[in-house]
């Protein structure tokens, strides 16, 4: 297995068991049911639709994998702000839902098994990026952030 397929199961096997652990692991959080479940569900639809924007944005391109299938740098919509908002986006799904479901083990695998293979990918898909747009990537990474942006 080559090491573009290992990243890409990674990132799908956490990110599935995540959301997995999430809906057959009820806590009991300090929370109210009557407060988590909707706002955990708010964040889950923001997630998503952050994700079905940033696809609209890449089209064809989202099939890709590590290495770039374009020739074309995507630098507008949620692209202008950071440089992976499809992670960032299931990074938001995943957790709302683990919040909407109260499940502590589903926030916790999120955060540490999802979370680091989703980095793990971005950081290769950005040494793919720099090869191939060179000076055109090294001046958009300058200005954006690489998922998160700076919280208000």
């Amino acid at each position: 297995m080559g090491k573009a397929n290992l990243v890409a199961l990674s990132h799908a096997l956490s990110g599935a068991g995540a959301l997995v652990v999430s809906l057959y692991t009820e806590t009991d959080l300090l929370a109210s049911v009557r407060l988590i479940k909707p706002l955990g569900f708010a964040v889950f639809a923001g997630g998503i639709l952050l994700f079905v924007v940033s696809v609209v944005y890449l089209k064809r391109a989202f099939l890709g994998d590590v290495e770039p299938v374009t020739v074309r740098l995507f630098t507008t919509g949620p692209y202008r702000l950071v440089r992976h908002p499809l992670y960032l986006s299931m990074f938001v799904a995943t957790i709302g839902l683990a919040v909407a479901f109260r499940s502590l083990w589903g926030m916790l695998l999120t955060l540490a098994v999802f979370i680091p293979a989703v980095l793990w990918r971005a950081m290769l898909e950005e040494q793919a990026l720099a090869r191939r747009f060179g000076q055109e990537w090294e001046d958009y990474a300058a200005k954006t952030y690489f998922i998160l942006p700076p919280m208000c």
